[in-house]
């Protein structure tokens, strides 16, 4: 059975150029289930949105929380 891949969209604590590269970074190197990331840092709420087939809210809030990333998890939807 395919997994169906989904969009996840979080707040987030990253609200410089730096954090968001160190959290692209970090989702490059760790999270190959994650085949799209992006941080909106004009979001006031500074919007992390990913695309995924595997990779739960719970393991991503808690990995992210090792480095010192906040995350707060706001929606979901699946991609056809």
């Amino acid at each position: 059975m395919m997994k169906a891949r989904q969009v996840l969209i979080f707040k987030s604590s990253v609200k410089t150029e730096d954090k968001k590269n160190f959290l692209m970074q970090l989702v490059k190197t760790h999270l190959p289930q994650v085949q799209d990331a992006t941080v909106d840092l004009d979001d006031e709420d500074a919007i992390f949105r990913f695309e995924t087939e595997e990779c739960s809210v719970e393991y991503l809030t808690d990995f992210l929380q090792r480095y010192n990333i906040q995350v707060h998890f706001l929606d979901r939807f699946v991609v056809a």
